[in-house]
């Protein structure tokens, strides 16, 4: 569903994901459905971004439905903050963190609307179109 070496390098790249968690050492994890990917973050870099979730959690995670991710992020407009908002997307865990990295949040929200784009991102195809893993 996702090409995690592509979302690392355009997640580090990304300069409101740079900024806005310089200060952030923790993980969240994104759900598209049953897809799920955890990414650790320190010092504004995603230092890990993998398939194999951690027993020990994250600092929150953003899930919610493909079609609410196509909603948050597949139109003209970035719909992502309102997808939040009005809990097509929902976020559990440490809501404070949340907040205090909203910035971070916006550009990791540019850079999965530019994968939709360019087709390294995949809202629609099963979650099984993704063969590779983060350790590749």
């Amino acid at each position: 569903m996702i090409d995690l070496r592509r979302f690392s390098e355009l997640l580090n790249a990304n300069e409101d994901f740079s900024w806005g968690t310089l200060y952030f050492d923790g993980s969240f994890q994104l759900e598209f459905g049953e897809a799920r990917y955890w990414l650790k973050v320190f010092m504004g870099k995603a230092i890990l971004i993998t398939e194999d979730i951690p027993p020990f959690g994250s600092t929150f995670t953003i899930s919610g439905s493909k079609e609410a991710w196509l909603f948050a992020l597949g139109e003209a407009k970035n719909r992502f903050r309102e997808a939040i908002m009005t809990g097509k997307l929902s976020v559990e865990g440490n809501q404070i963190e949340f907040a205090r990295v909203g910035r971070a949040m916006h550009g990791l929200s540019e850079v999965l609307r530019g994968m939709a784009r360019e087709g390294s991102l995949s809202l629609i195809c099963p979650d099984t179109s993704y063969s590779g893993s983060a350790k590749d």
